[in-house]
C-alpha cells in the first residue's frame, strides 16, 4: 500500500466548540457501529457549516468528521478530536481543482462547474484511502435534526432515496459503465453511505473504460459527459454508485426514506438556532440551508417561542408551500425580498393569522 493511501487524517487545533451550552436533549444514540463522515467544503462555508456541527456530531454514527478542504480552513476548525483534516489537492494522485479545471476547460473553453464536479471526485477518491469497510459522505449545508442509521437489523446499508430526476445523469453513466436508470426514485439526498470495496471497484471499471479519453477515473467522467452538458450538471456520484449497487450487487442495500426539508432556509433562514433547529427536528430527520435559497418572512414566525410552542416546521412549510412565496428556490429569489416589503401589509395580516 503507498504512503498516499496509507496516510492518516490530521487533527488539529483550532476554536474550541461552543461552551456551556448542554448537549442536545435526547441521549447519544447507541449505534452500532461508526464511520469516517467525509464533508468536502470551501473555507467560506465552514461558518454555515459549524452552526450545524454539533448536531453532525450527535446525530450520525460518526468516528470522525473528515473535513476535506484547502488548508486555509484550518484556522477555523475546532479543537475536538472528533473533527480531523484532509488537504483536497493531496487526497488522490492527480485529483486537483486545477487539474479539473483545466480539462474542463480545455474541453468547453469555461471552468465554471469545476467546483461543483471536484467536490463528487473527492466523495469517490476517499475509498482509495478509507480503510474502513465503508464510509459516509455528508453534504456541508445540511443538519441531522435526529439520529440517523446507516445500516437495518439485517446488515444491509441503507440507500436514501428522493424524487428527482435529471436525464444527463444517466447518458453519463450509460457512457461510463453501460448502466441505466434502476429505480423511479432517486439517491440524490445530501448524503450516502459508501461501501469502500464496492466503489474501488466501480472505479476500476470506470478506469478500464478504453472508450474514453483519459486515465484516472474522474478524467474519464469528464470526458463521458458531452461537451454540450459540460458547464451544467451532468453527474452525479450519487446516481452513479447507487445504479451501479442495484445492478451488480442487489441486496446489498436496502432503500428508505427520510423527513428532509431541503428548502430550510425558506422557514428557518440562514442562521436559524438551536432552539429553531430542535424544534424543526419534531417534524423532519435532517434540513438543508443551501446558500441559494432565500429566506421568507415566515422566518419571523419560527424565530418566535410562542409560535414554535403551538406549531410544528412542518406545519409552517406547509404555509410556504400554500402561499408559494417563494415561487423558484434558485436564481431570481432573492430579489423577491423588496416585493415582501412593498406588500407588508398582506404579510403582516397572513402572520397575524397564522400565529393564532
Amino acid at each position: 500500500m503507498s504512503e498516499q493511501q496509507t496516510r492518516p487524517a490530521h487533527s488539529r487545533p483550532g476554536a474550541p466548540l461552543a461552551g456551556g451550552e448542554p448537549p442536545l436533549a435526547s441521549a447519544a444514540p447507541a449505534f452500532l457501529k461508526t464511520y469516517d463522515v467525509v464533508m468536502p467544503i470551501l473555507k467560506r462555508d465552514w461558518p454555515a457549516a459549524e452552526r450545524g456541527l454539533e448536531f453532525v456530531l450527535q446525530n450520525l454514527p460518526l468516528r470522525r468528521l473528515v473535513v476535506l478542504s484547502a488548508p486555509d480552513i484550518l484556522p477555523l476548525l475546532p479543537a475536538d478530536g472528533r473533527v480531523a483534516f484532509m488537504d483536497e489537492n493531496t487526497l488522490c494522485p492527480g485529483l486537483t481543482l486545477a487539474a479539473v479545471k483545466e480539462l474542463i476547460y480545455r474541453r468547453i473553453y469555461t471552468d465554471k462547474r469545476a467546483g461543483w464536479y471536484f467536490q463528487q471526485f473527492l466523495k469517490l477518491a476517499y475509498a482509495r484511502v478509507c480503510t474502513d469497510e465503508a464510509y459516509i459522505t455528508w453534504d456541508a449545508d445540511t443538519i441531522p435534526l435526529r439520529p440517523i442509521p446507516y445500516q437495518n437489523g439485517a446488515g444491509q446499508y441503507l440507500f436514501t432515496i428522493k424524487d428527482e430526476y435529471h436525464p444527463p445523469y444517466f447518458d453519463t453513466l450509460g457512457a461510463l459503465l453501460g448502466l441505466q436508470k434502476q429505480i423511479p426514485e432517486s439517491f440524490i439526498a445530501e448524503n450516502m453511505i459508501f461501501d469502500t470495496a464496492l466503489v474501488n471497484e466501480m472505479l476500476g471499471e470506470i478506469e478500464a473504460n478504453g472508450a474514453l479519453e483519459g486515465g484516472a477515473f474522474w478524467e474519464k467522467i469528464l470526458y463521458a459527459v458531452a461537451p454540450g452538458q459540460l458547464a451544467g450538471s451532468a453527474f452525479s456520484e450519487f446516481e452513479t454508485f447507487g445504479s451501479y449497487v442495484l445492478a451488480k450487487y442487489p441486496g446489498r442495500y436496502a432503500l428508505r426514506r427520510l423527513e428532509t426539508l431541503r428548502s430550510g432556509k425558506n422557514i428557518l433562514g440562514e442562521a436559524p438556532s438551536r432552539e429553531m433547529l430542535l424544534w424543526a427536528g419534531q417534524s423532519y430527520d435532517s434540513v438543508s440551508i443551501e446558500k441559494f435559497s432565500a429566506s421568507t418572512p415566515l422566518v419571523l414566525l419560527a424565530k418566535s417561542g410562542a409560535y414554535r410552542a403551538g406549531h410544528t416546521a412542518a406545519e409552517l412549510e406547509a404555509c410556504n408551500q400554500r402561499y408559494k412565496l417563494i415561487p423558484a428556490v434558485y436564481g431570481w429569489g432573492r430579489s423577491l425580498w423588496p416585493r415582501f416589503k412593498a406588500w407588508g401589509g398582506r404579510y403582516k395580516r397572513m402572520l397575524r393569522r397564522m400565529r393564532g
